[in-house]
């Protein structure tokens, strides 16, 4: 059986870059051969044109998607490090152990998803 892989943000913005610019090839035939091709095969470019835009929607918003999960890691990172920071600051030896703890601890993936109780 094929193994999955996830796609990277870069990799979603790549593949709907490319999907655009293959939209905008079968657009571009579309209008040069306008007077050559009959209604049902403008009617199919129009189609597969259409389909390829769908697509480009989907994987930019999955490169989104990405991004904001990035950035929810980040910002809990952040709030780590602050923690930290306070706790230094106020020479509580137990605070900086906890929050030095808490920075090498994985985040647990609902934090990441940024769920909400």
């Amino acid at each position: 059986m094929a193994r999955l892989t996830e796609l990277t943000k870069d990799q979603s913005y790549a593949i709907a870059d490319s999907l655009a610019q293959a939209s905008s090839l079968v657009l571009e035939l579309r209008i040069r051969e306008r007077e050559a091709l009959t209604p049902d095969e403008r009617t199919l470019l129009e189609q597969y044109e259409n389909h390829l835009d769908q697509m480009v929607a989907l994987f930019r918003a999955y490169g989104i998607y990405l991004a904001a999960e990035g950035a929810q890691q980040a910002r809990g990172a952040a709030a780590r490090l602050v923690d930290l920071g306070a706790a230094i600051l106020s020479r509580d030896p137990l605070a900086i152990g906890e929050a030095a703890a808490s920075l090498r601890a994985r985040p647990k993936k609902e934090e990441a998803a940024g769920q909400t109780a």
